[in-house]
C-alpha cells in the first residue's frame, strides 16, 4: 500500500485491493454497497438519495463518535470499471451544500477523480482530489489538513477492503 501527497497538486492516494476492478467499481455503484463501507473508521453511513450516473448525485448521512454530518457527491464522469469523477461537499439534511461542520474554512467543493487499473487480480485504486471554486483561505485550509484526509481515506479504504473480502467469500 502506497500513499502520497502532492502539496499544491492536491490529494493523491494509491491503494491496492485483492479484487477485480469491476468488483471495486461496483462497490461505488450501488447504494447498498456504498452505504456499507464509505466513510472513516467508526462511522456509519445511510444513503438518502442515490443516482449513480454522470449528472446524478448521492446524498448521505454519516454518524460516528456522537456526531452527525451529511455529504453530497455530484457525479461528473463515470466510465464503468475505469473512472469515477465527482465533486464532494458537506451538505444539510435536504442535500444543500453547506460549510464544513468543523471549525475551519474548508472549501465548499472538492473535485475527486478515482481511476482503477487491474493486473493479475489486483486492482490499483488511485484517488486524486483538489478544491474547486475555493477562496485562497479555503485552499490553504485544504492543503494544511492533507495528513488528516489521508488518515480518513485510509480508514475508508480499510472498510472497502473488508467489504471486498466479504463479497468475494
Amino acid at each position: 500500500m502506497e500513499q502520497q501527497t502532492q502539496k499544491r497538486g492536491g490529494l493523491k492516494i494509491v491503494r491496492e485491493f485483492k479484487a477485480p476492478k469491476t468488483l471495486v467499481f461496483d462497490a461505488f455503484a450501488s447504494p447498498e454497497a456504498f452505504g456499507e463501507w464509505w466513510g472513516p473508521a467508526g462511522s456509519q453511513l445511510s444513503v438518502q438519495h442515490f443516482d449513480f450516473r454522470a449528472g446524478g448525485s448521492t446524498h448521505y448521512k454519516m454518524e460516528g463518535n456522537g456526531h452527525e454530518m451529511w455529504g453530497l457527491f455530484q457525479y461528473k464522469n463515470i466510465r464503468r470499471a475505469d473512472l469515477l469523477e465527482f465533486v464532494n461537499s458537506f451538505a444539510d439534511a435536504e442535500g444543500n451544500i453547506i460549510t464544513s461542520p468543523f471549525p475551519m474554512d474548508f472549501p465548499l467543493e472538492v473535485f475527486n477523480q478515482i481511476t482503477l487499473e487491474e493486473k493479475n487480480g489486483i486492482t490499483t485504486l488511485t484517488i486524486q482530489g483538489h478544491p474547486v471554486n475555493a477562496t485562497p483561505a479555503q485552499e490553504e485550509t485544504y492543503f494544511s489538513i492533507m495528513e488528516n484526509m489521508q488518515q480518513g481515506f485510509s480508514g475508508t479504504f480499510d472498510k472497502l477492503d473488508a467489504y471486498l473480502e466479504k463479497v468475494q467469500g
